[in-house]
This record gives structure tokens, C-alpha cells and sequence, in this order.
């Protein structure tokens, strides 16, 4: 102990260290122990540290020896005093000090550098063999420097922002720096924010982080400048993990994630996966309401807020009539120019009308917004069994005065032609005003609608009622439906006298005096409705938006079917079908020819029944032919005779006793044209008399607390589907 001054006969020294914190402190008392130092070492191959304690009998001064494997000579450690403080600092520094805390504290604590003598230990065992010792020269050097791990000390906000970048509003910084902070894990709070400015320091500003943002509004504009911005944090983001100002997640910030993930989309998932995407994004938890909140709030930054939609609606109609040729539109207002009525039909669906059958079906359902009301649709069926848009259009709800004002503008577009039939419920405005409006024109009930009102007087088998009432229905003669609503009679009287007090020809195929062909059910409108079921929730542009763009998807995709038909076909593929179903049994038929100059056959089917057919008049008994406008089996079969009579000579086909509506040329027709849909408001050119016009939206009453409702109420003799419990259903049976 001469190299560190000190005597050895009136000091005692205490040896001890302490290889890791799981373990107690382990002393030295013997050569043996000083051995097993020099070779033990931690998981990351660290030797521990040498504590040095001077026992003077008062109290114990503690020192704290660091041994430098590298600085080591042949005879001891030879170090210098300010080297072995520089040691201990950096141990200190690193978490490896015991009782110092900082630099400062080893400054006063003495450092003694103990010698590891390297002479060989002596042996208690006298009789061991020299070649069994161990020789203590030929240990390595254990190394005994520690790993340093670098600190963060700076790292980015995230939020990419530059100095002078300008945004639309305040706003937007505020979602572009709230969306980074949740992402990054920092807290901002606000220094300043007034109409002109807005400045943001870090949540721990206190504890020298230096991250600032300044924001200004610039002159003569509305428009927001960067003016300064510090993004290097040097906080730690374990404390704002565990602050307890977390916020959750706002509608604005809701919405800035649908901005990135679904750009100018409206249609986006759900609010329970809008949940999930936002949690896994930004980790931030947010409610229901809030992720459907967020979501309307994502379609009004797209296509503005409700107010707005009644503001530039004027703007719309005339950019739809633009980009669309030959598109007619209507807006009534009422006092203090408050919307009340719309009317809208494309021109190319104006034109397509023209090669199809004239049957309109006219349906109304409910907005699901806050200004409520109910969207209007009228359809019709395009030759290969389509729906096929018309027109639609905005009321306040079903009433005289409502439906009036619609049917007046749809006359404007589609005339009072001979044969047009309406169909559509049982609403008794819509059968009174098409009396009025339309007076040429038939007006047929949705037999499916009739059929849920019919069962409600139905107190035993409802099912087969209602099986039975189709038949009835659907059938093609007098005879035969007599004898299909006998047989109903007499099962269910009181259900009888409902439909005979309707009257048979509002609803039976036979006794209906126009053409409606196949068309007995408002299905058409029904199906468009439930197709914008999600829609029917927007405001009132970004509604009609989606309206015309899956119009213009289904003629784009009717128009390559029609074009795709091979060159030989000439009708429709759902006729082609029902013809090539119907040639086997034609084929069997026995047909004796009556008239050939007229072209009249009788028919003998497999039944030994006859049905007279008249070529020429495209009409049979069996009554199919004549109001399907599509060849029976019987015309089928007198056609074939007639071709095989005359040969080459034959002029009357299969396919020319068809209706024209069904030739393929009808159905391109129907489709030429292209609809587009408006393009965005910054592309506008509007002249300064539509600039003047405007509308305000509709009074409205306050609901009370609570959603809106979104599923209908059932009608008259329908039932509501039941709810199944998924958790008892997936239980395991109980033996």
C-alpha cells in the first residue's frame, strides 16, 4: 500500500464490491477473494467496482476505487489522481456510482488507486502437484470499460412546417400541429391567439424545452404565415406520457386523419372503425359521438356545411346543367328566399327515355339530415330488366301541394304521352295528383306494398296469404285469376274484401287496361333508395353529388354491356334467356295454321289445350304475348311452323315479334350519352346574375337530445326484422 501513501499499521482498510443490484455486496478478506474480483464479471462482460473504505474507529470514510484495465504496468496500477477522478466522473455519469451524485460530490471524496498485486497467491494444500497450480501470469486482462449509451437530446416535432409556408385559416395550423402532438407525444399550450396571431410554446417550456411556433395573419389577406418556428424539442416525452392533461380526441382531429386517409372522400368507415384507426394512428382514444362527429365534420370540410349547400346551390345547378347538355332544374323558395322545393333531371336521362317502355315509378323516402325532408325519385326499367334514373328531387314531405309541384316538372321533361302508366304505393297523394297532372296516363299499386297491407287483415298464415295474393296477381287470364281468388276467398274472406274494395285493376296483371309489362312493383325506386341509404345522411350538394356519380358509374357499365353483345344478337341477354328457355317446348307443340294471309295458328300445347295465335297482331290467348310484348311459347311455335312453310321467304323471326324496346339498339340508345359529374368549386366560372342568386336553408325544429333516427318505421303489415343475439347464439349447446 506504499504507492498510495498509506500505512498499512495504524489504518485498516475494508475491501467489498457489488457486481449487480440483485446480488448483496461481497468483501475481500483473502488472496482467494481478490482472484475471484479479477474474474468475475456482469451479463455485458463488466467487471464491478472496487469500494474502498478507511476504518479510523469514529466513523468510516467511504472511497471508491476504478480500475483501468489498459493504463495498468507490469508491477500495479500506476495512474495519475486527476485521471482516476476523470474515471469516476464518467462512472457517476453513467449510473454506476453508489453514494456520488454528481462530479461535484466526487471533487471532495478522496480517490485512492489500490495496487493488484500479481504475484501468486500461496496454496494452503502443501502436498498439490506444481503442474495442478494455477498460473496467475497467464490470465488476460479482463476488459472493464463501460458501454456508453447517447442520450436523446434533441428530436423533431413531426409536423413539417417551414417559415413561410401560409394556410387557409388558423385552423388549419391549429389541426396540422394537434395531429403531429398526438402523433409525436408533446403538449402545446397557447401563448397568444387572437384574429392576427397565434403563438404555441411547448407544456414543458419550464424545464427548458425550447420548441415555439408563431403564426401570423397576412395583410390584405386572409391567408396565415409562418413567421417563426423552433421544431427541435428537448423535452422528454415520458413526462407528457404520463401528464394528466392528455387530452382525447376531438372532431377536428377526427376529421384531419379522414383528410389524409380518404382525401376528397365522402364515403368513409364507420365510427366504431374510425375508433380504431384513429387509437392505432395517434394512439388517442376517442368516443363514439366524437368519431361521428368527426366524420360529418370530414364531409363538410369537403363539400362545406349544411348552410353552405343552400348558399351554392344556385352555383351547383348551373355548373350540373353546364358540364350536362340538355339537364333541367327547379328550385322553389319561399319567403326570405328559405328553400323549399327541388327538381332535377339529366338531360341524358331525358333522352335515354325515349327508347324505353313507358312506365314510371315514383317513390319517396326520408333525409337523415338536420333539415330533414324527403328525397323524391322517379325511375324507370331499361330493356334488360335495369333501373334506370329519371329524375329526383327535394320535398318537404308527402302531401297534395308537394307532390303536385314534382309531377308539374316532371310533365315539363317527360309528356302526357298515350300508354305512360305510374306506379307506385298506395299514398293517396301521389293517386290523386297523377289523376290530375296526368290525366291520359294509368296509375298502377306496388303489388308488394298491397301485399304487406293486405296481411295485416290476415290472422293465420300470413306466409301463404301473401304466396296466394301473388299468384292472383301475376296472372295472365281472367279464367285463371278467377279461379286463383276464389281459392283465396274462400281461405281469407276479410283480406278479400280489402282487395276487391282496391279494385282489380289498380293491381292484377289481367285486368289492367294499359302496358306495364313486367313492371308491377315500385322495386325500381325502393332499390335506389336503399342504394343512397348513406348518403341520404349527407347535406344537401355532397348528397346529389353521389347521386350523379353512381348514376354515371351504372351507364357507364350498362353502356360496355350493350356495346360487348356479340354481332349476331338482336335482342337483350335477359329476352335472349327467356327465348332460348322457351324454344325446347315451342319445338314439342302441335300447330295447325287457320288464316296464312292473316297469320292466325291454333296451338296445341302438351295439355291438349288449345291457344289461338295471331302473328300479325303479336297477340295469344294465353295473354303473355300480349303484355310481355315477348313471343309465348305458343307464338314460338307458330313462328317455327311459319318458317318452315315459306322457307326463304318467311319474313317474320322469333326476334321481330319482340317489342322494340328490347332490341339491342334501344338498350344502346338508352345509354350514348355520358354523364359528369360537377367539378370542384375552384374551377367555377359562373356569371355575375347566378353569383346574385342564393337560398337559405329551411326552418327547422330542434329535436331533443339524442341522434337522429335512422332506420324507418315499418309500414303498414310489415315486420321488423329481428335481431339476433350473437353472444347466446354462439354459446355451446347444453347436453
Amino acid at each position: 500500500m506504499k504507492k498510495v501513501a498509506i500505512d498499512e499499521a495504524s489504518v485498516k482498510l475494508k475491501l467489498s464490491y457489488n457486481l449487480s443490484k440483485v446480488r448483496r455486496e461481497t468483501y475481500i478478506v483473502d488472496d482467494e477473494d481478490v482472484f475471484i474480483f479479477l474474474t468475475e464479471s456482469d451479463e455485458e462482460s463488466r467487471i464491478p467496482v472496487l469500494h474502498v473504505e478507511k476504518l479510523n474507529g469514529i466513523g468510516v470514510e467511504r472511497r471508491e476505487e476504478i480500475s483501468v484495465p489498459e493504463r495498468r504496468s507490469s508491477v500495479g496500477v500506476n495512474v495519475r489522481k486527476d485521471d482516476v477522478l476523470n474515471e469516476v466522473c464518467e462512472m457517476v455519469h453513467d449510473g454506476y456510482d453508489n453514494d456520488v451524485n454528481d462530479c461535484e460530490n466526487v471533487v471532495g471524496t478522496e480517490i485512492v488507486a489500490v495496487e493488484r498485486p500479481m504475484e501468486r497467491p500461496v496454496n494452503s494444500v502443501e502436498e498439490e502437484d506444481e503442474d495442478d497450480r494455477i498460473d496467475y501470469d497467464d490470465i488476460h486482462n479482463i476488459p472493464r470499460s463501460v458501454e456508453v449509451t447517447p442520450q436523446v437530446i434533441e428530436w423533431d416535432d413531426g409536423t413539417g412546417i417551414e417559415i413561410g409556408q401560409e394556410f387557409c385559416s388558423r385552423e388549419a395550423v391549429w389541426e396540422l400541429v394537434n395531429r403531429a402532438a398526438k402523433q409525436e407525444v408533446f403538449g402545446v399550450y397557447t401563448i397568444k391567439s387572437d384574429p392576427l396571431r397565434l403563438m404555441l410554446r411547448c407544456r414543458q417550456a419550464s424545464k427548458g424545452c425550447t420548441w415555439y411556433l408563431r403564426v401570423a395573419r397576412t395583410k390584405k389577406s386572409h391567408f396565415w404565415s409562418v413567421r417563426v418556428h423552433r421544431k427541435m424539442h428537448t423535452c422528454s416525452r415520458s413526462v407528457e406520457t404520463t401528464s394528466n392533461s392528455i387530452q382525447r380526441g376531438t372532431p377536428r382531429l377526427i376529421a384531419s386523419v379522414l383528410h389524409c386517409d380518404y382525401p376528397g372522400n365522402l364515403e368513409t368507415p364507420t365510427p366504431n372503425n374510425i375508433m380504431s384507426i384513429v387509437r392505432g394512428r395517434l394512439g388517442v382514444h376517442c368516443s363514439y359521438s366524437t368519431a361521428l362527429r368527426g366524420k360529418m365534420l370530414h364531409v363538410s370540410d369537403v363539400r362545406g356545411t349544411p348552410e353552405r349547400s343552400y348558399t351554392m346551390l344556385f352555383s351547383y345547378l348551373y355548373m350540373l346543367e353546364k358540364v350536362n347538355p340538355g339537364t333541367v332544374t327547379y328550385v322553389e323558395l319561399e319567403g326570405e328566399k328559405k328553400f323549399k322545393y327541388l327538381f332535377i333531371a339529366l338531360g341524358a336521362c331525358i333522352e335515354g327515355f325515349r327508347t324505353m317502355r313507358k312506365v314510371i315509378v315514383v317513390d319517396a323516402t326520408h333525409l337523415k339530415t338536420v333539415y330533414g325532408g324527403m328525397l323524391v325519385i322517379a325511375t324507370a326499367q331499361d330493356p334488360n330488366h335495369h333501373h334506370y334514373p329519371l329524375a329526383f328531387g327535394i320535398i318537404d314531405s308527402e302531401n297534395d301541394v308537394s307532390w303536385i309541384w314534382f309531377l308539374e316538372k316532371l310533365k315539363t321533361v317527360y309528356s302526357d304521352v298515350p300508354g305512360l302508366v305510374f306506379i307506385s304505393d298506395r299514398h293517396q297523394s301521389i293517386k290523386k295528383v297523377v289523376k290530375t297532372v296526368y290525366p291520359n296516363a294509368l296509375h298502377a299499386a306496388c303489388i308488394w306494398h298491397l301485399c304487406q297491407n293486405m296481411r295485416d287483415r290476415v290472422k293465420i298464415d300470413k306466409d301463404g296469404a301473401a304466396v296466394k295474393f301473388r299468384d292472383c296477381a301475376h296472372a295472365y287470364t281472367e279464367s285463371e285469376f278467377e279461379k286463383e281468388f276464389g281459392h283465396f276467398t274462400s281461405l281469407w274472406p276479410k283480406a278479400a274484401d280489402f282487395l276487391v274494395k282496391v279494385g282489380f285493376e289498380k293491381w292484377s296483371r289481367c285486368h289492367f287496361k294499359g302496358d306495364k309489362y313486367n313492371i308491377d312493383t315500385s322495386n325500381s325506386a325502393e332499390s335506389i333508395n336503399g342504394v343512397f341509404k348513406k348518403a341520404r345522411k349527407y347535406h344537401l350538394l355532397p348528397m346529389i353529388d353521389v347521386m350523379i356519380s353512381k348514376f354515371s358509374e351504372w351507364f357507364n357499365e350498362h353502356r360496355q354491356d350493350s356495346s360487348s353483345c356479340p354481332i349476331t344478337a338482336q335482342v337483350v341477354p335477359t329476352v335472349e334467356n327467356i327465348l332460348h328457355i322457351r324454344c325446347p317446348i315451342a319445338a314439342k307443340l302441335t300447330v295447325f295454321e287457320l288464316n296464312s294471309y292473316n297469320q292466325e295458328y291454333n296451338v296445341i300445347d302438351l295439355n291438349s289445350v288449345s291457344f289461338l295465335v295471331d302473328l300479325k297482331m303479336k297477340s295469344c290467348s294465353c295473354k303473355c304475348f300480349d303484355i310481355d310484348k315477348i313471343p309465348c311459347v305458343h307464338a314460338m311455335a307458330a313462328a317455327r311452323h311459319l318458317a318452315r312453310k315459306e322457307g326463304r321467304n318467311a319474313n317474320t323471326t322469333i326476334y321481330g315479334l319482340c317489342s322494340v324496346y328490347y332490341l339491342i339498339e334501344s338498350w344502346a340508345l338508352a345509354y350514348y350519352r355520358t354523364l359528369y359529374v360537377v367539378p370542384h368549386e375552384s374551377v367555377w366560372v359562373l356569371p355575375a346574375h347566378i353569383k346574385e342568386l342564393v337560398a337559405f336553408p329551411p326552418e327547422y325544429t330542434p329535436k331533443g337530445p339524442g341522434r337522429n333516427q335512422e332506420k324507418r318505421f315499418p309500414s303498414v303489415g310489415e315486420a321488423r326484422k329481428r335481431r339476433i343475439n350473437l353472444e347466446a347464439w354462439l354459446q355451446p349447446e347444453e347436453d
